[in-house]
Formats: structure tokens, C-alpha cells, sequence
């Protein structure tokens, strides 16, 4: 990986037209890691630009990094002889900038940089490390071995500290290693605020998100599994696996006049940490009619289910979309998870 890195700055400095691209509905991750590798390319007088389908979420407008994303670009009129993809598992995850400039993406320096384990390189060079908890993490590694710290602002550290606090859930998930607690230390030298994103994705709560999370709480559905063999850990207690899940309807989003965006978190939030839990979905309708599942588990490898619809993610969280209804989703995903535990 090391010289994959050092090939990319080769093919930095011989650039003109950089195009920096991250997956579509992107998180924080994706959001963070591009946009800290933008103002670093900006303060060396790079001619570069980022792209998506989707603008930002406004949650993410306290990062103050939105206004770089452009949305109408005219990709093969900019010209790029260079592009860097961020935080994305697969080409399906690039849409519609990705499949209408095939021409350009193909005949371009390809950088894929990533963390999911679902990824087996899809670039033409490829910056894939499973084991790095978030892309941030090894976005700095990559500013760092490339000796670009010395332009490293505070908002650079902040925005790539925002991509390590979501990824980890705040240095909960076992995805979380010394090398993340390291990458969080050497950000807070480079005076990020931590403090900042933490509130912002995981303790602000407005009053029309909170009534949502109220519907939720009160339409928990959930399926037994089979009991497992007590441990030391229960002192005898019998302790049985679930499957818990959420359906947000359109109608919770109109009642409560709150937004897909709104759900962000809920999973972690709850889902996740109820007593139990085997594997967790949350399932909510998007705009362009089609559906989103979100999956964590404790074991079982959500990742491969993802990949099976062209997603992917992680062992233990993952995500994938779908033309079908919400409805018809829980249940395929139900009799698939059935099958599998």
C-alpha cells in the first residue's frame, strides 16, 4: 500500500485536473475524508474540484466544507487526468457521475481509497485497507506519509476526526484499534475539535427528530431466535438472540416533518445496543422511490448480504438499496436472515 501512496502523489504532482469523488448519500466518512484531501490539494494550488449526485446532508453544514461539492459538473469538459474516489465499496456506489462519464473514468488514473471489507479494489490503483477503522484514518496516514502535514489546518483535523468518531461510533465498534486511538491523538495535536462533531451526530437532538424516535420506540418489532448457552457473563441466566428492526413509513416523516436524513444514527442509537441483539435493520423509504436498508449484528456478516444487492460495508454494520417497498424488503431480508442463523 505503501508505494500505491507514493504512485498517487507521483500522479498529483503530474496533474492539472483533479476530480475527487465519494459515494452517494454520503456519511460523514466519505465527507470528512474527501474534503480534508481537498484543502490539502487547494493550499499546493491544485486545480481540483468534488463531485456527487446528492449535496451534503445539512447536518453536515457545521463542517463548513459543503460548498466544494458540485453536483452538475461537466466531467469530460473539466478534463481530469487524475481522479480519487473516497470511502465508496463499489462502483454502483459512485451512480450517476460514475455511469455517465464512463468514457472518462476509464481512460483516467483511477485512486480508490477505502476501508470496507467488501472492496476488492475497483480502480485501476487501489488504497484498501480492511483494517483502518474509517477512510479518515487512512487519509491521514496518507497526508502524513506523504509529508503534507505541515499544511494541516484545524479544520482539515476536524473534518477527518468527524469520519473517525462516526465510523467507530465514538471508539465503541470493534473496528476501533490502537492505530484509530493513535490517528485520534495525532488530530487533537493538530488541534481539531473533537468536541464538535461528537455533539453534533451523536448528542443534538431537535424536537421534530425526537418525536420521530418516540414513533419508533413505541413500533420496535422483533424475532426470536433460539436461546444460547448461558456464559459466566449471565450467572446462569437463560439468554436469548433477536432479531430487532425498525420500518420508518412515509408517513412518520410527514407527521413528525422530518426528513430520511432524521434516521441517521437510529440504529446505533437503539437497534444496536438492545439486549440480545443478533442482527438489527432499520428500513425507510427514499426519495427516488427506492428503499434503504441499514444492518448491524454482533456476529453475523451483514457485509455479505450488502454485497448480494451491490452494497456492501463492514462485517458487522452494513447497508444496501432497493426498488422494492419497505414492506416487501423486511420480509425478503427476514426470510434471508432466517435462513442464515
Amino acid at each position: 500500500m505503501q508505494q500505491t501512496i507514493l504512485d498517487l502523489w507521483k500522479a498529483i504532482i503530474a496533474s492539472k485536473n483533479i476530480l475527487l469523488i465519494n459515494h452517494i448519500r454520503m456519511d460523514p466518512d466519505a465527507f470528512g475524508s474527501l474534503s480534508a484531501f481537498y484543502y490539502i490539494l487547494k493550499s499546493k494550488w491544485y486545480q481540483v474540484v468534488a463531485v456527487n449526485d446528492m449535496m451534503p446532508p445539512e447536518s453536515f453544514a457545521f463542517l463548513e466544507a459543503s460548498d466544494i461539492f458540485q453536483t452538475d459538473l461537466d466531467i469530460s469538459a473539466f478534463n481530469p487526468d487524475l481522479i480519487i474516489s473516497f470511502d465508496a465499496s463499489s462502483l454502483d456506489q459512485l451512480w450517476d457521475q460514475y455511469k455517465n462519464n464512463l468514457e472518462t473514468f476509464q481512460s483516467t488514473d483511477f485512486y480508490v481509497i477505502d476501508h470496507h471489507a467488501s472492496n476488492h479494489g475497483f480502480g485501476q490503483y487501489n488504497i484498501v485497507d480492511p483494517e483502518a477503522s474509517s477512510t479518515c484514518e487512512i487519509t491521514l496516514k496518507i497526508i502524513e506519509q506523504l509529508g503534507l502535514q505541515n499544511v494541516m489546518t484545524p479544520k482539515i483535523a476536524t473534518l477527518l476526526t468527524a469520519g473517525l468518531h462516526t465510523d467507530t461510533n465514538i471508539y465503541y465498534n470493534q473496528n476501533t484499534s490502537p492505530d484509530t486511538l493513535r490517528a485520534w491523538a495525532k488530530l487533537m495535536e493538530y488541534w481539531a475539535d473533537f468536541r464538535l462533531p461528537m455533539f453534533e451526530f451523536f448528542k443534538k437532538k431537535t424536537f421534530n427528530k425526537t418525536k420521530l424516535w418516540g414513533q419508533l420506540l413505541s413500533n420496535i418489532q422483533s424475532l426470536p431466535l433460539h436461546s444460547v448457552t448461558s456464559t459466566p457473563f449471565t450467572k446462569g441466566r437463560e439468554n436469548n438472540e433477536y432479531i430487532y428492526y425498525w420500518i420508518i413509513s412515509e408517513q412518520m416523516f410527514s407527521d413528525t416533518h422530518t426528513t430520511q436524513e432524521d434516521a441517521s444514527w437510529i440504529i446505533n442509537e437503539f437497534l444496536a445496543n438492545m439486549e440480545g441483539m443478533q442482527v438489527c435493520f432499520l428500513i425507510y423509504p427514499l426519495p427516488n422511490w427506492e428503499t434503504k436498508v441499514s444492518m448491524r449484528s454482533s456476529a453475523t456478516d451483514v457485509s455479505a448480504i450488502a454485497s448480494s444487492h451491490g452494497w456492501g460495508g463492514h462485517k458487522l454494520a452494513a447497508w444496501y438499496q432497493t426498488k422494492l417497498s419497505p414492506q416487501q424488503t423486511a420480509e425478503n431480508l427476514l426470510a434471508q436472515l432466517k435462513k442464515e442463523l
